[in-house]
């Protein structure tokens, strides 16, 4: 059968020289460890990370910065040690989590000059002034009230002098102005450009809170959390229901959503028209020309598509089956998110230590006391991010390769009986012969998405700069790396296939990858654009029930204050859940047709059958005929 001939309506071969197998039966089972040099770089990778760690839990200290430090290098709400040189460091601040500037335009200086030098007088306090302080008798009033000082440390109330060191200085008109508690830092109210500097949403944000808003935030979950549980259990319902329509009601969501373009394309065509026709402007007429040029674009590429259509509506199909035979597989990605919450919780905990290694440095008066990077960790936070990065991204990997093994598995077995454990053994092979490929792919990835984030870090530093050509060029840069990065995530996840089919090595699953992605490029085209907008549509559905739902669970409850939290939480984990289940199931749509390639690639269907399913094969029949029936239309035309 004609199953891998030269028209673009059929399955094209992978390589042109490449050797046809005399028997493929199914998945390699004689496989050999591969790209075992980058295991172990890996390992030694992961073994340098733990050396990070060990090193910056030594001299990092994550309380600066949930509290911050004072002018004399003392962390807020602990006990300090003596700094040399520093006399008035070493004091104990337990009790005192709020750090208190002098110099209330201290914040905006530092954040425009992107430095941290202490040259203002910083205390920690026990409260933030929420009152407006215009001279002595205010700090000793406050003090006498709240029990706060807001003045230098071991200075008597009686000895309060407003001189900008014993206490802020609130000569010539100046005050202290009632502060908000923003990260245990006080910031005045009023100092709206600094609120800028975090972004018009934020101060619009905080001008609707109200001073309570934290802890009626608080509230409300304490008070909701029952109904935020009931709500997931209904997004996991809602996202299993999605599942049973995709297998049996996919033809039609598939039909509808490209009818819905055709229509919607014409329809917005013809309403250019008819208002280009009763206002006859020169705008409509060209919006008119335009709109239909992108319809016409449209239905071509409908057109020239249908049949790959129909392919990705038997494999959603396929992908039902394989999902109701292997239900373990939707366990696959619980175990990856576990995973990753690991590393994100270690990692961030890690952090915490990495960007507070920092190194004292008193100035001349050895009064204040500011604090430099470490030297070793200037080069050693590219390591760390790197790490993050490869950590995360092998993770996710695994999980991948994890499940196109065993859809691979599941296609390449004639008898869907006698399957046995094909999860397990995926795991098996995994880490038995394949870490090594999961690590190459993983740290290729990394490494580009490092590479944007250090050009995106630079592009920041650069907005307050002329050089226009420079911001340029580096956008440009950061576009096509982004570019990169998602062609690279989409050829690596074709290749874990052809490793779970083949046992390959990376470089030559990526290789032989690529050449089905080109060679098959309409029908890869069609997966990724209506397949993906399918997907987004049970996700979206998924979400939208959970919220109506919601809406309706808390109409009567007069004890939550802010409705759309809890509703808002539930329907973020609604997405979550259903982004699991339908990713499963994006991942065995790629397997199975990465597998549908191979079988007919392999096979030809008289003396080597098939594996693929009737439905399938269906296909494959149909467009041999409609081959056929064009060959012999093209032999009458030559005839006349």
């Amino acid at each position: 059968m004609g199953c891998c001939g030269g028209n673009n309506a059929v399955v094209q071969p992978i390589k042109g020289d490449r050797s046809v197998e005399q028997k493929f039966d199914g998945p390699t089972k004689h496989r050999v460890c591969r790209d075992v040099i980058v295991l172990l770089l890996f390992i030694a990778f992961l073994g340098g990370l733990g050396w990070l760690f060990y090193y910056t839990i030594g001299k990092g200290n994550p309380n600066v910065l949930i509290y911050g430090t004072d002018s004399y290098g003392n962390v807020c709400n602990q006990e300090n040690d003596v700094i040399p040189g520093a006399i008035k460091s070493g004091r104990d601040t337990s009790g005192l989590k709020y750090l208190f500037y002098f110099d209330s335009d201290y914040l905006e200086k530092i954040m425009n000059a992107h430095t941290n030098k202490m040259d203002s007088v910083a205390v920690c306090v026990k409260l933030c002034p929420n009152e407006t302080l215009r001279d002595v008798s205010g700090f000793q009033a406050f003090y006498d009230r709240y029990g706060s000082s807001v003045c230098n440390y071991d200075v008597p109330k009686n000895n309060y002098d407003t001189d900008g060191t014993t206490c802020p200085d609130t000569t010539i008109g100046k005050s202290v102005e009632p502060q908000v508690i923003l990260f245990n830092r006080c910031i005045p109210k009023t100092l709206s450009t600094t609120l800028d500097r975090f972004g018009d949403f934020l101060n619009s944000i905080l001008e609707l809170v109200d001073d309570d808003f934290g802890q009626k935030c608080v509230n409300d979950l304490e008070n909701t959390w029952q109904e935020i549980m009931y709500l997931c259990l209904i997004g996991f319902g809602i996202s299993l229901v999605m599942l049973v329509l995709l297998r049996f009601f996919v033809g039609v969501m598939v039909w509808t959503v490209v009818f819905l373009v055709a229509v919607g394309s014409l329809a917005g065509t013809g309403f250019c028209w008819y208002s280009w026709y009763i206002e006859r402007t020169t705008a409509w007429l060209g919006g008119a020309i335009a709109a239909s040029v992108v319809t016409l674009i449209i239905l071509l590429i409908l057109i020239v598509m249908w049949k790959r259509f129909k392919l990705v509506v038997q494999l959603f199909k396929e992908a039902g089956k394989a999902v109701a035979k292997m239900p373990l597989l939707l366990l696959q990605p619980i175990m990856a998110l576990i995973l990753l919450g690991g590393a994100l919780a270690g990692f961030g905990y890690m952090f915490l230590y990495v960007v507070t290694t920092r190194n004292p440095v008193v100035n001349g008066t050895s009064t204040f006391v500011s604090y430099e990077q470490d030297e070793l960790m200037k080069g050693m936070f590219f390591y760390y991010l790197l790490g993050f990065l490869w950590v995360t991204q092998f993770i996710m990997a695994c999980e991948r390769l994890t499940v196109s093994s065993a859809v691979a598995l599941w296609y390449f077995t004639r008898d869907k009986t006698r399957l046995g454990m094909p999860i397990g053994k995926s795991i098996y092979r995994l880490i038995r012969f394949h870490l090594g490929s999961v690590a190459f792919g993983s740290l290729l990835i990394a490494f580009v998405i490092l590479i944007r984030w250090i050009l995106s870090f630079i592009e920041g530093r650069l907005k307050g700069s002329e050089n226009f050509l420079a911001k340029f060029v580096l956008k440009c840069m950061i576009c096509c790396l982004w570019c990169f990065e998602k062609i690279l995530k989409f050829i690596n996840s074709n290749a874990y296939i052809e490793i779970a089919i083949h046992g390959y090595g990376f470089c030559k699953a990526a290789r032989t990858a690529f050449m089905v992605i080109v060679k098959n490029a309409l029908r890869v085209a069609a997966i990724n654009s209506v397949g993906d907008f399918i997907l987004f549509l049970a996700k979206a559905g998924t979400v939208a029930v959970v919220a109506v739902v919601g809406i309706e669970f808390f109409r009567d409850k007069a004890d939550v204050n802010y409705v759309w939290l809890p509703i808002t939480l539930a329907c973020v984990f609604a997405y979550f859940i259903a982004s699991c289940f339908l990713g499963v199931y994006e991942m065995t749509i790629d397997a199975i047709f990465i597998c549908f390639v191979e079988d007919c690639e392999m096979n030809d269907g008289v003396s080597r059958p098939y594996f693929m399913s009737m439905g399938l094969m269906e296909y494959v029949n149909n467009s041999d005929d409609a081959k056929k029936v064009a060959n012999l239309r093209r032999q009458k035309r030559e005839e006349f």
